[in-house]
């Protein structure tokens, strides 16, 4: 018995989609993502860390990773902190009750300085001032500084923890 050439030439069609498909989605150009579907952490080190830095920031532990995190990133003469989950899931949002953060920032030259920071609602998230998990900090000596300590204080998780910053690296404690 003869196959019905209409068969024949369906899948033909769905194989050459295939191969199509495969062939654009190879790897003959750049991704975003690590091996591991990860996004790589903005740092100058050139390592994959573990976790995923969902705003191309750095990651650093609030006290330990399992409690949280705060990822950081500047952008121009801004500093945004976002504070996000422990472990693995620094994909969700944590909600702090801090009306502003002050930190006190250790410029490569040993300067200390004070940004404050304030809270930036994501209205669509229903977040409010006193219950928001992003803020910004601006200063002009912000614009061009590309690495930096610092240390403050945030009411995280319903505890007052102690946030220690290394940026671009972040910081790990464990």
């Amino acid at each position: 018995m003869m196959p019905n050439i209409y068969a024949l030439i369906r899948l033909m069609i769905i194989m050459i989609v295939c191969v199509t498909i495969y062939t654009f989605c190879s790897d003959n150009h750049a991704h975003a993502f690590n091996d591991d579907n990860t996004i790589p952490h903005t740092d100058t080190s050139g390592e994959a860390h573990g976790h995923i830095a969902y705003h191309q920031g750095c990651l650093n532990a609030i006290e330990t990773c399992e409690i949280g995190h705060a990822e950081t990133k500047i952008e121009g003469d801004t500093l945004k902190l976002w504070f996000v989950g422990g472990g693995t899931d620094t994909g969700k949002s944590v909600r702090v009750t801090d009306k502003t953060i002050a930190l006190n920032i250790i410029t490569p030259q040993k300067e200390t300085k004070v940004l404050v920071l304030e809270p930036k609602p994501n209205e669509l998230a229903e977040e409010k001032v006193g219950d928001c998990s992003f803020f910004e900090g601006r200063a002009p000596w912000l614009a061009g500084l590309n690495e930096f300590s610092a240390t403050g204080n945030v009411n995280f998780k319903g505890m007052i923890r102690k946030i220690v910053l290394e940026y671009p690296k972040g910081y790990d404690p464990d």
